[in-house]
């Protein structure tokens, strides 16, 4: 029996109790909870959400909060070998269990963990309970079922693999994601802005260099957390690997301690970039205190050579890229606004990290409607931006200045008022296509203060 090795079910409710409570109001049947499930076998929790197929160490998706402390079932014991397992994953990564073929209801997380289990367990029936399996199917004909699809759609595993959607163009070597909104209030008449990344290949090899340029020897553990790394980023077919505060904190550490080469510390913000369109990346960036906290980190950003700023802008971008992360900005803009103002105020600042300055705000500001600063923070940062800007900004770069600048001063119409004191001259900007509806809304707030 020792070569036998056991197989768990990890059973949790994401309704964090909800459905429990109200499922028989709302279906007119009691039901438990609202199911997703993971399947633990050598050490690893097996998962399938919208990416495909993760794997990460047992519960590691109750530690990172994004939900309840399983109930664990055992199912039996397995003598399939670790290579069976890959070769087994990987046939259905490629095949029934792509990403693209996630659906809510009718192929999920639980019909994953079923067909799984029966491969690690000979099995010709389900091991999964009938109530886990059934349980989409019932809301789908009941009139109200459909009330608990928001709890369906908090699907931890689809959570921590989230991504936006990528599309390099030829033609730019901006990186651009799709907004999630389709209306955006505070640039209506304007064309919908996108989130602006640069073009990074994920292919390219980047975790060994790390190792290479630091000036200490790594641990087993921490080569063996970036390995982690690099296979999330570059996967092999396989599962990828779901990554955890440890894995973040170790980058953070070796670019500030363990890395004196600048060509090392951007990459170490490259992959740092990468990894941070990851909403469960976010979530661990955002609970880190202290020196390896980003906001600390960004509080040093002058005394580093422009390459390094440039990066770290472009991290900064990346993180508000995304809605937890746009979230986890506006919670520390007051430890960030102070220091975007000054480094726009000050001359001796590139006009290229001034741009990433203004990029970051961009896709802060100007993706999602809701998102507003303060209005002292608006006011700063917005002023100093017209000031900047009353020397012409270069051509390629203007639209997105003129972008940022709308959505500071429509959410505090004061600053169109101050821009016309100051003389600022949007007009300069007019023979750029990409300009011209911006220039039109300027003016007419202008005709307006």
């Amino acid at each position: 029996m020792s070569d036998f090795t056991s197989v768990k079910l990890y059973i949790y409710d994401i309704s964090f109790g909800l459905a429990s409570a109200y499922g028989s109001s709302l279906l007119g049947k009691q039901i438990d909870g609202v199911w997703h499930t993971g399947v633990g076998v050598l050490g690893r929790e097996y998962l399938f959400g919208s990416s495909g197929v993760s794997y990460t160490t047992p519960e590691e998706i109750f530690r990172q909060g994004l939900a309840p402390k399983p109930n664990v079932k055992e199912l039996g014991r397995t003598k399939k070998t670790l290579t069976e397992i890959q070769t087994w994953i990987r046939e259905k990564s490629s095949s029934s269990f792509r990403g693209d073929r996630y659906e809510l209801l009718d192929w999920n997380c639980n019909n994953f963990s079923d067909e799984f289990t029966k491969f690690l367990l000979d099995s010709s029936t389900s091991l999964i309970p009938e109530e886990i399996l059934e349980l989409p199917r019932f809301v789908k004909t009941t009139p109200l079922g459909r009330m608990l699809l928001s709890f369906l759609n908090k699907d931890p595993i689809s959570i921590a693999q989230q991504t936006g959607t990528n599309n390099t163009f030829a033609d730019t070597s901006m990186h651009v994601m799709p907004s999630a909104t389709n209306s955006n209030t505070k640039l209506d008449k304007v064309p919908a802005r996108h989130c602006m990344l640069p073009t990074l290949d994920k292919l390219t090899p980047r975790v060994d260099l790390i190792e290479q340029k630091c000036n200490r020897t790594l641990s087993v553990n921490e080569k063996e957390q970036l390995k982690e790394i690099d296979q999330l980023l570059r996967p092999d077919g396989n599962s990828s690997p779901l990554l955890t505060r440890s894995h973040i904190t170790l980058l953070i550490s070796l670019m500030v301690n363990s890395i004196e080469d600048a060509s090392g510390q951007k990459t170490v913000l490259e992959v740092l970039q990468l990894l941070s369109e990851y909403e469960f990346v976010i979530k661990i960036l955002n609970e880190l205190k202290g020196q390896e906290s980003p906001v600390e980190l960004l509080k040093g950003l002058s005394e580093q050579p422009e390459p390094i700023q440039i990066e770290f802008l472009r991290w900064f971008s990346s993180i508000a890229a995304t809605s937890n992360g746009r979230t986890m900005l506006i919670d520390i803009q007051d430890d960030i606004a102070p220091i975007f103002t000054d480094s726009i105020h000050n001359e001796t600042t590139s006009s290229k990290v001034k741009y990433e300055i203004i990029a970051v705000l961009h896709n802060l500001l100007c993706i999602n409607t809701d998102t507003r600063l303060s209005f002292m923070n608006s006011i700063s940062i917005g002023s100093a931006m017209v000031q900047y800007m009353t020397t012409p900004v270069n051509g390629d770069e203007a639209e997105v200045y003129l972008a940022v600048f709308i959505a500071l001063a429509d959410a505090e119409k004061d600053l169109y008022g101050i821009a016309q004191a100051m003389d600022f001259a949007p007009d300069y900007y007019s023979s750029i296509v990409g300009c011209q509806p911006l220039i039109e809304k300027i003016k007419t707030n202008f005709q307006n203060v």
